[in-house]
């Protein structure tokens, strides 16, 4: 790049105007073009450029068989236009994903069923590089299927650095297994490439193994106490301090019977959706709590209060900040709200759902992990071809790149 007589900051602000692919190309080019690009700074500039350039909404769906049974379709978050569609280019233990975070273009996976937890995938659809994750600080207990895990993926914005953490709970849940063991928590950090112990929030448990509630610098999931008479509460993990902590509840309970909470985001701001259902287990009314000053469990306040015209199975999240996502009950597609037009809208996504988040582009990850091939099952870095369900070549793989 010394041949381009530009401002560094000029050249940021052109070249990170470039989508990802072309970028890609660049990289081949010479040397100083590839060392550019891969900058950590220009793609931290790149990043946050197209997040008022490009806006997408990533949309995981599970086919019951079949080829495929992992897809994700990338639409426009303005039209829900469909811009993309791809499969996982690879495979794990039960087959099926569950999507843990989506965060500045990287999304982080995990296996499903009794596996979840155990492997752990980073992946960049955007430029297909991906990182696997199989290390942990307990061997030990690491392979008894009795335990489970939570997961949380986040980042550090004081260091710079994607994390995730991981609880493993052990024994039975349904027989308040914290009272007999405590959990046990680490903490991956991906500019150190390496897992470390941590403390635990003792005598409680997530049970939300998973959560994409990102705010604040801290992860949130909806927990519980088995000794307490209402011990339901936030369980938070701050990625700067490396600390769990709480956040006590609003008085929710009167929203409705047999409310379902699912701890989210809206508008940078810690959210409650609280889902009332009637006796055939289907939802009838939404009410969402917002957190107004974070920390503060006086500043819990019911914005809204959202009675459906339909009959929908369950909520899957808020996405753009401001349109509450439903499942539909009769009909096999997806219903939005917006929460300032007070207003319904069929989108036209298809069945087998399971997550539906917002999604940018982006080369985070790039001088980590390796590439994948568009191709499906294929890997094409080390001379190693993954054919469709060969688990051992897998294996070898993600040994290898450990």
């Amino acid at each position: 790049m010394s041949s381009i007589h530009l401002p560094i900051e000029v050249l940021y602000n052109i070249l990170g105007r470039l989508p990802v692919r072309d970028l890609i190309r660049f990289t081949c080019v010479c040397k100083p073009w590839r060392d550019f690009i891969t900058n950590p700074d220009f793609i931290s500039t790149h990043l946050n450029l197209h997040r008022n350039i490009d806006g997408y909404v990533l949309h995981h769906k599970m086919a019951s068989t079949g080829a495929g049974l992992n897809c994700f379709s990338c639409l426009h978050d303005k039209t829900y236009v469909e811009h993309s569609r791809f499969d996982i280019p690879f495979s794990c233990e039960s087959f099926y994903f569950h999507l843990a975070g989506s965060l500045n273009g990287l999304l982080c996976l995990s296996d499903s069923y009794q596996y979840f937890g155990r492997t752990i995938y980073l992946w960049n659809p955007s430029i297909w590089k991906l990182k696997i994750l199989r290390r942990t600080c307990f061997t030990h207990s690491y392979s008894d299927f009795t335990n489970f895990f939570a997961i949380g993926f986040g980042f550090d914005h004081h260091t710079n650095d994607y994390k995730i953490v991981r609880i493993m709970y052990f024994g039975d849940f349904y027989r308040h297994y914290v009272e007999k063991q405590q959990p046990k928590a680490e903490v991956y950090s991906l500019a150190r490439n390496s897992w470390r112990r941590i403390g635990t929030n003792a005598g409680s448990y997530a049970i939300d193994k998973i959560s994409t509630a990102f705010v604040n610098g801290a992860v949130h999931w909806f927990a519980s106490k088995p000794r307490e008479a209402c011990g339901n509460f936030i369980l938070t993990f701050d990625f700067g301090s490396e600390e769990f902590g709480e956040i006590t509840l609003p008085r929710y309970q009167s929203d409705g019977i047999r409310p379902q909470v699912s701890v989210t985001v809206l508008r940078e701001s810690l959210a409650l959706i609280v889902s009332c259902f009637n006796n055939r287990e289907l939802s009838e009314r939404c009410n969402i709590w917002v957190m107004s000053e974070y920390g503060m469990a006086e500043s819990w306040t019911k914005r809204y209060s959202i009675v459906l015209e339909e009959r929908f199975f369950r909520c899957l999240g808020i996405i753009n900040n401001n349109e509450l996502v439903l499942d539909k009950s009769t009909r096999e597609e997806l219903v939005s709200y917006d929460l300032e037009n007070m207003q319904f809208k069929h989108l036209a996504i298809s069945k087998y759902t399971k997550d539906v988040v917002n999604f940018s582009v982006s080369l985070v990850l790039y001088n980590e992990g390796f590439r994948l091939t568009p191709r499906k099952y294929l890997f094409v870095e080390g001379g190693i071809s993954l054919g469709k369900r060969k688990r051992s070549v897998f294996m070898h793989l993600q040994r290898k790149w450990l």
